[in-house]
């Protein structure tokens, strides 16, 4: 992994110029790093989850997706992400760095 790469995933799956794409798979009670994502992204869940975002300021945000659920967020305040239910929870992020044509 490049050094300039900020790990918002569980495994870097594929890179070009216009798209970082993650897998994220969290068992339950798990959480990611504090981290920030450097663009917009979106992410699609594929196992359902109870979820709390918990941003740097003190923000926690619940979140309760379902299969399939595509999101789309701007780059953002540094947080984690924490799996609160009792059953694993995975998506798969896609960050957008270009939208050139």
């Amino acid at each position: 992994m490049q050094a300039d790469i900020v790990q918002v995933g569980t495994k870097l799956v594929y890179q070009d110029d216009r798209v970082r794409i993650w897998t994220l798979d969290l068992a339950p009670g798990e959480e990611t790093t504090v981290h920030q994502h450097p663009c917009d992204y979106v992410y699609v869940v594929l196992s359902p989850g109870q979820t709390e975002t918990v941003v740097t300021d003190g923000t926690v945000l619940p979140g309760d997706d379902a299969v399939g659920d595509a999101v789309y967020h701007e780059a953002g305040k540094p947080h984690l992400l924490r799996n609160v239910g009792d059953t694993p929870y995975a998506n798969v992020i896609v960050e957008l760095l270009s939208t050139g044509r």
